[in-house]
């Protein structure tokens, strides 16, 4: 009987670890998330203007992978 109390105590213990563990993962992803699709957003919308003004598209993605080397040259660093 005392086996079978101890054995209940840790598992509700070990369920309630997991179950903060869980919560702080689901806030972090949350986090997460939520920056993402801000930056994604903004980059989407700035990709539909410059597609609404065909001449304007080759330039902007010229200058996003121009943006992008900077960052890999500086990230570098």
């Amino acid at each position: 009987m005392t086996q079978l109390n101890l054995y209940t105590e840790e598992k509700y213990e070990d369920e309630e670890d997991m179950r903060e563990r869980a919560k702080t993962l689901v806030h972090q992803f949350r986090g997460h998330e939520r920056s993402r699709s801000d930056s994604e957003v903004a980059l989407q919308d700035l990709i539909q203007l410059a597609k609404q003004h065909g001449e304007l598209y080759p330039t902007m993605l010229d200058i996003l992978k121009n943006y992008g080397q900077i960052l890999q040259r500086d990230v570098g660093m």
